[in-house]
């Protein structure tokens, strides 16, 4: 077995980066060698291109080998200034909207648990019992190992390097030499989950979330994954919630998602209130009062929660496990309804997809699409620039926006907005055909040209895929024929 590199660990670096969002470089890749040679060795392979093969068909020994390979350094009240901040301000504002639900907490990559049962701890030493009532905390790592000991409470002494005696008195029994297991009281607080934070679904309890703990993980992870992670996150907070970094991490992420804000000498980010008008269609045909409902990224009620009423343990838990595989469907059927001309019952499906799934790209861009046959520009761009703040790298909540900008006679912006596009997809037709259009009646011609041919050349190969929700009627040869005339007109 080779111990270089020497090419060899690429295709699993590749792998790895393009699943889980990991990237091993400079010192890092002595770790991943490391890690595949005690796998290898664990399941009797001798070639490091017959073990990738063997990661590349089969998930659970990916899982393995990422377990090897994420570094579960964490301990109790880790940087102690930042959760006293969650505990005593932030908490507290959200509280102060007057929403009649549980305050949702979120630790992103929690590791084996240490920054959620700290959370706990500190929301019981505040709020007692009632703390049961007034709050939820969900712990997510990607590591299945890890939050198994998360599961369990179980710590040893590393674990205590950053909480006092008295502390470890009150919310620990001891269970053996030299270990302790957190508390009932404060378990019964927390919920785990494996989740993957590079998959495009995150679990209904992370939805919908106040506060999020995102602190020493993204340092893992290259920039274009950071800066996608973050603006995943950034999509699942409520209006007014807040996501809190690692303190060496806090300028990394300030990309324009959310703004940046100063709390306590402290700073966080903040996800600004948002709130749209979606107009009940049919109700408006009537001429009858619209309906004002909470957009995605606006602070909702909980769908399982009656005024005056706790929650009880496990109450609504069937009705909030959603499939995935359900929700594209849904998503699927409204998609081939509005492709037949359809618009009420695309936008019924469409309301029912993105309540479970609020940051659902497609469903939005959609939507947005539907909304702009029906003339409702300003809403229809609401959307879109939610989507974009949520996810900078939305190639399709820009070219949305290019062509909702079109409609209303702002050749500037929408020029930009495809030019946006392109800059992320330099191959997508869809921008460079409204791009040449613009250009055209301006008379840039030789760069309205340019986009023609490039927009042509595209759709004959077949690589249209990234703009098939723009038009809803899409037809390749329609566009193509398009091209060659706008062509032979600026020939002549």
């Amino acid at each position: 077995m080779q111990n270089r590199d020497g090419g060899e660990l690429g295709p699993l670096k590749e792998l790895i980066l393009r699943t889980c969002g990991f990237t091993f470089e400079q010192g890092r890749e002595r770790s991943l060698a490391e890690g595949v040679a005690a796998r290898m060795v664990e399941r009797g392979i001798d070639c490091r291109s017959a073990y990738h093969a063997l990661v590349a068909r089969d998930r659970e020994e990916l899982n393995a080998l990422v377990e090897l390979l994420t570094v579960n350094e964490t301990y109790f009240f880790r940087e102690p200034d930042h959760l006293n901040l969650v505990a005593d301000l932030l908490l507290g504002e959200v509280m102060a909207a007057g929403e009649a639900r549980p305050v949702k907490i979120l630790s992103a990559g929690c590791s084996t648990g240490e920054e959620a049962y700290s959370i706990a701890m500190m929301l019981r030493e505040r709020w007692g019992a009632e703390s049961e009532r007034l709050f939820t905390v969900t712990g997510v790592d990607i590591d299945s190992g890890a939050v198994a000991a998360a599961l369990r409470g179980v710590y040893g002494r590393g674990s205590f390097r950053g909480i006092g005696a008295e502390q470890l008195q009150r919310h620990f029994d001891p269970v053996g030499q030299g270990e302790y297991r957190v508390r009932e009281e404060i378990r019964k607080l927390v919920r785990f989950e494996v989740v993957n934070l590079l998959n495009p679904f995150y679990p209904q309890a992370m939805q919908l979330s106040d506060v999020i703990l995102y602190r020493n993980v993204s340092i893992y992870f290259p920039q274009e994954v950071q800066r996608r992670i973050f603006s995943n996150l950034a999509g699942l907070l409520n209006g007014g919630g807040y996501l809190v970094v690692g303190a060496t991490e806090t300028i990394h992420h300030d990309i324009g998602v959310l703004s940046l804000v100063q709390r306590n000498a402290l700073f966080c980010y903040r996800k600004e209130p948002l709130q749209f008008r979606f107009v009940e269609r049919r109700e408006a045909r009537r001429n009858g009062p619209p309906v004002t409902r909470s957009a995605p990224g606006a602070v909702p009620r909980s769908p399982h929660f009656r005024e005056g009423v706790r929650p009880q343990p496990g109450e609504g838990k069937q009705k909030a496990a959603w499939d995935p595989g359900e929700t594209k469907a849904l998503f699927d059927t409204a998609l081939e309804l509005a492709c037949q001309g359809k618009a009420d019952e695309p936008l019924e499906l469409l309301e029912t997809v993105l309540s479970r799934h609020p940051g659902f790209a497609k469903a939005l861009t959609l939507k947005a699409s539907l909304l702009v046959n029906a003339q409702h520009l300003e809403e229809a761009a609401g959307l879109c620039q939610g989507l974009v703040a949520r996810d900078p790298l939305c190639l399709e909540g820009y070219l949305m926006l290019g062509v909702i900008a079109r409609h209303l006679g702002d050749e500037e912006e929408g020029l930009k907005r495809f030019r946006e596009a392109l800059y992320l997809a330099p191959g997508c037709w869809l921008a460079q055909f409204y791009s040449a259009e613009i250009l055209a009646g301006r008379k840039d011609l030789k760069r309205a040209r340019s986009g023609y041919e490039t927009a042509l050349r595209l759709l004959e190969k077949g690589e249209f895929r990234e703009g098939a929700l723009f038009p809803l009627s899409f037809n390749a040869g329609q566009f193509q024929a398009i091209c060659r005339h706008k062509l032979s007109q600026l020939k002549e």
